[in-house]
Parts: structure tokens; C-alpha cells; sequence
């Protein structure tokens, strides 16, 4: 048996990294009026934002379709040349993509190899930490049941909050309402986004400022901190170096033991939340997983 890790790059992940970590990594399409770009191949972020800013003006909404069965089915066939027998394919959240509901219902289709559909009820880094998690568990020779149960062991610890500009893009593809909590009237202010366990996104209430919005998420993060499990956490950004330094000097003030990193939010998902999103992703490290795994 030989087992092979698929996802794509609304992970975070790039392709250097990719190769390093032995993932197989598929470039999500992004769509800017007829034109079709490739996350991280011929679309850094900085550009993305560059060109939404530009599009604007033209009224050009960006979208983020789904990758193709057919790309999935040729990678699949391509990693079952190489010895392959099973793939776990990790994907974004249902939440706001039907992706892993294409494959789940395309992978008969696919007699090369065994796929494994995964939802792994986040974006960015959360998704990004399963697919790290399940490429390091299948290096070691785990089958691929074992590494579903410690992806499910990850999950069920993530947690992602994003502070937006608008909701506007979200509302357009009908990933959220536009109401509060409650169905309640949504307040003045920057929108607050949070997904739930379910992978589910929805509006969690709003912020007057960042810097209040930045408060809350960690409010939140001192809940997980209380736990008896090593944390990973990380702040997110659409190309927004200024409010990201500040927001990483705030957070290692108030938890000076907690090495936070931080990730851009690539076009993907930049799609869903616009130029100005910040976010804070944490979760049990997927490396005190791994350390688990080889003590049994």
C-alpha cells in the first residue's frame, strides 16, 4: 500500500512547500471576467489584490470555481502510475465550496486508484495543517483509516474568525446571511465571519474597529490556551502588512509563550472575503499528532 496526499492550493500551501512536504498540490482557478488565472502559478496574491482593486472600477467580480474532475481524475491516474493505491484528497469546507461532494460523487469514476474524499471544514491554514498532518502520516506508512481518524482529531480542534470590509461577496454566492447572530439585524461596523464546527460559515457580528475585532479572536484563542494540548495559531491577511505586523505585536504581548505565525489569504479565498480581511486560525499543533502517533 502506498498512500498519497492531494488538496489544493486554497490550503496555503505553495508549491515549494508542496514538494518539500510531498503533497500533491492542484492550483485552484480564479476568474476574473473570461480570463482564467492559477492560484500561485500565474496569480501571486499581491497581484490578486492588485488586479481586484483595479477590477473594481470595471465592475469585474472575481469568482473561484471548482477544479475540474477531470484534473482530479488525470492527477489521480498520474500518482497510480507512480505505485499510488490510495489518495486522500483534502478539500475546502462545504461550507463554501461543493468540491469534496463533486468527488465524493465523481470517485467510482476513478478505478486507478482508492480516493478519500475529505471535508476539511476549513480554509487556509486549517486545511492546510490537515493536509500537512495526513503527508507526514503517510510518509510513515499509516493507513489511510488511521490517518482519516487523526484528521478528524485536527478538525475537531480548528477554529478560524475573519474581520471583513463587506460581506457583499459572501452574500453574492450565498455562503452567508445578512443578518447577525440570531437572525438579528447585523450592526454597524466591519463584519465579523467565523466558521463553525460543521465548516459552516456564518456572520458572527460586527466590529467598529480591527483592532476591536482583534481583541475578540483572542479572547477566544485564551479558551483554547486553557487546554492541556499544544496550539498553533496564525494570523491571516489580504495583503495587509501594516494591520498584520500590528496585530502580531498585539497577540505576542498578551500570549508571550505562543509562536503565532502568519499567512496571506491567497486569491481563493480572497474571492469570499475581499481586499482588507484579517483573520486569526488556530488549533492543536498537527505536530503534537504526529508525536502520538509514533509513541503507540
Amino acid at each position: 500500500m502506498k498512500v498519497a496526499v492531494l488538496t489544493d492550493t486554497s490550503a496555503g500551501i505553495e508549491f515549494v512547500e508542496a514538494k518539500q512536504q510531498q503533497i500533491t498540490l492542484l492550483a485552484a482557478p480564479i476568474m476574473f471576467g473570461n480570463r482564467q488565472y492559477h492560484e500561485y502559478q500565474d496569480l501571486p496574491t499581491a497581484d490578486y489584490y492588485r488586479l481586484l482593486r483595479l477590477a473594481k472600477s470595471k465592475k469585474l467580480v472575481p469568482t473561484a470555481p471548482q477544479i475540474s474532475m477531470k484534473i482530479v481524475h488525470q492527477t489521480c491516474d498520474e500518482l497510480a502510475a507512480t505505485g499510488v493505491t490510495d489518495v486522500i484528497v483534502i478539500g475546502p469546507s462545504l461550507g463554501i465550496s461543493g468540491f469534496v461532494n463533486t468527488l465524493a460523487a465523481y470517485a467510482e469514476n476513478i478505478t486507478s486508484l482508492h480516493v478519500w474524499p475529505w471535508d476539511s471544514r476549513g480554509i487556509l491554514t486549517t486545511m492546510g495543517d490537515q493536509a500537512r498532518l495526513a503527508a507526514m502520516l503517510a510518509v510513515q506508512g499509516t493507513p489511510p483509516r488511521e490517518i482519516l481518524e487523526q484528521l478528524k482529531r485536527l478538525r475537531d480542534t480548528t477554529h478560524s474568525a475573519f474581520v471583513v470590509d463587506s460581506i457583499k461577496p459572501l452574500l453574492r454566492t450565498g455562503e452567508v446571511n445578512g443578518h447577525g447572530p440570531g437572525n438579528a439585524p447585523l450592526l454597524p461596523g466591519k463584519p465579523i465571519l467565523v466558521f463553525e464546527s460543521s465548516g459552516k460559515m456564518r456572520v458572527a457580528g460586527s466590529a467598529l474597529r480591527l483592532k476591536g475585532a482583534m481583541s475578540d479572536f483572542l479572547d477566544d484563542l485564551a479558551a483554547a490556551l486553557a487546554e492541556a494540548v499544544p496550539v498553533k495559531a496564525t494570523i491571516l491577511n489580504a495583503d495587509q502588512p501594516e494591520t498584520t505586523a500590528q496585530w502580531l505585536a498585539t497577540a505576542q504581548k498578551r500570549f508571550p509563550s505562543v509562536k503565532f505565525d502568519v499567512a496571506e489569504i491567497g486569491p481563493s479565498f480572497g474571492v469570499h472575503v475581499g481586499d482588507g480581511a484579517m483573520g486569526l486560525a488556530w488549533s492543536q499543533d498537527y505536530q503534537s499528532l504526529i508525536s502520538v502517533e509514533n509513541e503507540k
